[in-house]
Formats: structure tokens, C-alpha cells, sequence
């Protein structure tokens, strides 16, 4: 019998990883982070052409897209904010983060995130009702990407030479 199914232990912790963030020239940990989450979006072209009845689809573009939530403890970002009003410019940001789960066979997958830009700057946050950390949630955009490393098959599962 073939021994081809996915692992509990394989599967990754969303627990297990790290994020860096570079910003002013220097990197360092993004420990106040509580989620993060990014991805690709993809623009599709659809178009039936001549002669046939279906729709056929292209890809024609990209967009990095991505989501965080993080502890209110860092004035990086607003920092970079007074900044841009003051002076036009915006800072460069760049993201590393990588997910790697010492229980599972599948290694770790780090990416670059260029570019980045948080849609959503802190400045104060009050709440007379709450005892919970301040959190703040920011949508974001990338302009680029890079793989630094990728996952690979599980240890278990066969592959064919």
C-alpha cells in the first residue's frame, strides 16, 4: 500500500514562523505582529473568441496583496506617515517572513515582500471598556516578491526518477 496521504505532523502551525521588517535601513524583527498574511492576486482576461463557444481565460497581470494584524506598540510606521505629509516621501519597506514547523518534513518557505505599503497607519487608540492589548488591523500592498526558500514533498511521499 502506497503511503501517499497527508501527515497530521507534515501540516504547519500558524504559530511557527517568523517576520522581519526592514524600514529606515534597518531590520529587525516584527515581534508585535499577531497575523500576517499575504498573497497574489491574479488579473484574469476572459474572452470567447471566434469559433468557439467557450470562454477562454488569460492571465494579464498581478497584484501582491496582504493583511496584518499587530499589537500597538511600535511608532515605526507612524514615523514614516509624519514623514511622507511633512516631505512627500514614503519610506521603503520590505517584509521577510518565513513559516517553518519543526514537526513537519516539509522544510521552510521564507519570501521577500518589496514595497511594502500599509494601508492603514496607527496614531492612538483609547478604550475605556477594554482590559485586551490594542491591536490594529491594516490591509497592504507589495510591488514585488522573492522566494528564499521553498517547501518541499513530505519525507514520506515517493517521487518517481
Amino acid at each position: 500500500m502506497i503511503d501517499n496521504y497527508v501527515r497530521l505532523a507534515d501540516t504547519l502551525s500558524a504559530k511557527e514562523g517568523t517576520a522581519f521588517i526592514v524600514i529606515h535601513g534597518e531590520n529587525r524583527v516584527l515581534f508585535e505582529v499577531s497575523s500576517l498574511k499575504a498573497q497574489i492576486d491574479l488579473t484574469v482576461q476572459a474572452r470567447r473568441m471566434l469559433g468557439h463557444r467557450m470562454t477562454q481565460h488569460k492571465v494579464v497581470g498581478a497584484e501582491g496583496t496582504g493583511s496584518m494584524t499587530m499589537y500597538f506598540m511600535n511608532s515605526e510606521m507612524l514615523k514614516a506617515a509624519r514623514e511622507y505629509l511633512d516631505g512627500g516621501k514614503f519610506s521603503q519597506i520590505t517584509i521577510r517572513a518565513y513559516n517553518e514547523d519543526p514537526q513537519s518534513t516539509v522544510g521552510k518557505q521564507e519570501v521577500k515582500l518589496n514595497n511594502v505599503i500599509l494601508k492603514t497607519i496607527p496614531v492612538i487608540n483609547l478604550d475605556d471598556q477594554s482590559d485586551d492589548p490594542i491591536t490594529v488591523d491594516t490591509d497592504f500592498t507589495f510591488d514585488s516578491m522573492e522566494e528564499m526558500s521553498t517547501f518541499h514533498l513530505p519525507e514520506h511521499v515517493p517521487t518517481e526518477k
